[in-house]
């Protein structure tokens, strides 16, 4: 981490190498396969939630491998996608590549720009659509300020954001201690602390709830707020019995509070 001029720390670009988005980065099995020309359950769900249209200007912040940005090129959209990572970037470049080079398929080639969410290097109304997939949480408290306040600027009127971010904090303080209970009494012990089980456990530092998100957007002046936990897993790594019970306790109202993991939420400017 490295300290910015406001005393908090921000994550290092560096830190998001190329064996982040090769082996922990959530969906890299996937792109393995195909250089993200199908697309896993978590962007599938994103990308279904996109409503895009032929031709409209979409703008993906955080594009990581670029797996989205490439089903924009594959869907003639003008797709832009931005990272501060020079390793997301090659490895979202080389993909494009290989779909540009796709015999008797009509793509518009993707932007890739290697660029800080705080100032974006864009005019004032530039998109009709903006993406921030799983970047909300590796954001400290200003940046997502300042990020946030950029996306409101290149919209345009009437344009939408739409964010998934996870882990749900509500989940880690009071979902998970009983996840974990239940798992100990199946024989498997995890760790007290959940980003302990992940490979690259510090690069999440801005975690939110459904309603410390929604207060972020309010602050901007974000209208037609929706914020809401959607479970999209098939849970194919556990037991039959485990995946009832984790799809109802996701699935529930209200318990779901607790136990979902994933939280959406769609703004308009």
């Amino acid at each position: 981490m490295i300290p910015d001029k406001h005393g908090t720390y921000q994550i290092d670009p560096n830190e998001y190498s190329r064996e982040y988005f090769l082996t922990a980065c959530d969906g890299f099995e996937t792109f393995k396969e195909c250089q993200g020309i199908n697309l896993p359950p978590r962007l599938k769900a994103i990308w279904n939630l996109l409503d895009t249209k032929p031709g409209m200007k979409l703008l993906d912040l955080g594009c990581g491998r670029g797996e989205i940005i490439i089903q924009c090129g594959l869907n003639q959209i003008h797709g832009v996608g931005l990272d501060y990572s020079k390793d997301a970037i090659a490895l979202a470049n080389k993909s494009v590549q290989q779909i540009i080079n796709l015999p008797k398929v009509n793509v518009i080639k993707p932007n890739l720009l290697l660029a800080d969410i705080k100032q974006l290097p864009f005019l004032n109304n530039s998109f009709e659509c903006v993406l921030m997939s799983d970047l909300v949480e590796h954001l400290n408290p200003n940046e997502l300020n300042l990020g946030l306040n950029e996306v409101w600027r290149v919209l345009s009127s009437g344009g939408r954001l739409l964010i998934h971010t996870m882990p749900n904090l509500w989940y880690y303080q009071f979902g998970y201690p009983l996840f974990r209970l239940v798992r100990k009494i199946n024989g498997e012990n995890l760790p007290r602390d959940p980003r302990k089980r992940h490979q690259f456990p510090h690069v999440h530092i801005n975690e939110q709830t459904p309603r410390s998100l929604r207060k972020a957007l309010n602050r901007i002046g974000f209208k037609r707020i929706t914020v809401w936990l959607f479970d999209y897993h098939d849970y194919h790594q556990h037991s039959r019995v485990m995946k009832r019970m984790m799809r109802l306790f996701a699935r529930s109202p209200l318990i779901k509070y607790i136990f979902n993991n994933d939280i959406f939420a769609i703004a308009e400017k």
